[in-house]
């Protein structure tokens, strides 16, 4: 009856061909050519590089052939039986639809074409797009999860510890390999729950950093502290760091010369870093006051401050500060990096960058709520989204899908930016 009806109105169901950005689609129409030019210089003699960068852009160049292989013309064998030309484009079926000539019976199924391949177009669309997106040059490492309280006292250090056990249950029921590097906590106090003053937690699976990335942020929670006599509900946050870990010295998998390339994210100059040996402090084992066992290394063109006790070794010690360092500089000069472009984008067309420093979202303990403040996405499933359980899972896909929006406008704001500058030359 639906199908009936939109024959009879001559309804026409648009396409997703109207959603694509000219300068995407002419993006992809530049790559696409690159590709079939290097792909025919390669049929002539082979070349590492060439052949490299075939590989990387033939995903681009699939997917815009799909797109307008189905965008253009399809086979239909219903309109095939009428006797009509089998290689119909959706201009010509929309025409169809439009003829009051047309009889019932061929525009009935000319919609039903349009309605089917519209459906198709949206997925090869979203597939182009997403290919074009460019790869995080970190998406396959794996990570560290670095927690620190921020605004918010005690309630803010028992927050970490929350959001602590939050991510190694994530870690445990996602089968991915959480190890805790390093942990600095107070004791409880009146019956409430320890503090946690940070707390680095290395996720070692190839492409955990793809996975948790975008939980970097300001988290912020809204609860009645134990401590609290006059039953108020306090505010607090605390900060979450995800950075790249880079595997020990002489793994194959990443290529460990990129520490020993002064052009790698990874790479530092150890004339730049001042290490410093101490004693353990605060609760521990009887190592701790006993032995020189903790390490502080010191970034000393950045400032950036790394302490590292948890072990008995001062070795092992040594080895933890140094990837957590590393793991710091590489993200850093990647923040410096993206933060370069978000600049541009702003000044030509005014699309910005959320920062690590923003408020990405609230866990409201009296109304069971969490909201993310990227994606908008509401849940009153507090409880399993701090056991790590399928809510969270909801909410990360959520910003994913979010993020992947923003990368579509970061992609078109960059095109029009060399467009402008072209322009202006």
């Amino acid at each position: 009856m639906g199908r009936l009806q939109v024959a009879e109105h001559w309804q026409v169901t648009p396409t997703p061909a109207s959603d694509i950005s000219p300068s995407l689609l002419g993006r992809a129409r530049s790559i696409a050519t690159e590709h079939d030019r290097l792909s025919q210089e390669l049929q002539n003699g082979y070349d590492l590089h060439k052949a490299q960068r075939v590989g990387e852009i033939s995903p681009i160049a699939n997917a815009l052939h799909e797109w307008d292989k189905a965008n253009n013309v399809f086979q239909s064998e219903s309109l095939h039986s009428l006797k009509v030309d089998t290689l119909q484009s959706v201009a010509e079926l929309q025409q169809l639809l439009r003829d009051a000539s047309t009889d019932s019976e061929l525009r009935n199924l000319a919609a039903e074409e349009i309605e089917e391949t519209s459906s198709n177009l949206s997925t090869l669309f979203s597939t182009l797009q997403n290919t074009l997106i460019p790869s995080d040059p970190f998406a396959t490492l794996p990570c560290l999860l670095e927690i620190r309280p921020g605004a918010g006292g005690a309630e803010a250090g028992i927050f970490v510890g929350d959001l602590l056990h939050m991510y190694q249950a994530y870690c445990k029921r996602q089968g991915l390999r959480a190890v805790l590097v390093k942990v600095d906590a107070v004791p409880s106090v009146k019956g409430s729950a320890e503090e946690v003053q940070e707390a680095i937690l290395e996720i070692g699976n190839p492409g955990a950093y793809g996975i948790l990335k975008s939980e970097a942020g300001v988290h912020r929670v809204q609860r009645v502290p134990a401590t609290e006599t006059q039953g108020r509900t306090h505010t607090s946050a605390a900060s979450v760091l995800i950075l790249p870990s880079f595997p020990e010295q002489g793994d194959e998998e990443y290529g460990a010369a990129n520490m020993d390339n002064p052009s790698s994210d990874f790479y530092v100059n150890p004339q730049d870093v001042k290490t410093d040996v101490m004693r353990a402090r605060g609760a521990g084992g009887q190592h701790v006051n006993t032995t020189d066992s903790a390490v502080r290394l010191t970034h000393i063109p950045t400032n950036t401050v790394v302490s590292i006790q948890d072990a008995r070794s001062q070795h092992k010690n040594r080895q933890k500060a140094w990837r957590v360092l590393r793991s710091k500089l590489a993200q850093a000069r990647r923040d410096a990096r993206e933060e370069e472009k978000a600049q541009l984008r702003v000044s030509v067309v005014g699309v910005a960058r959320m920062g690590r420093g923003d408020k990405i979202r609230t866990y409201n303990w009296g109304q069971q709520r969490v909201t993310d403040h990227r994606s908008g996405l509401t849940l009153n499933h507090l409880d399993n989204v701090l056991q790590g359980g399928e809510s969270l899972d909801e909410i990360m896909d959520s910003v994913k899908a979010w993020q992947r929006e923003r990368d579509v406008d970061a992609l078109v704001a960059d095109e029009e930016a060399q467009a402008a500058r072209k322009k202006g030359k």
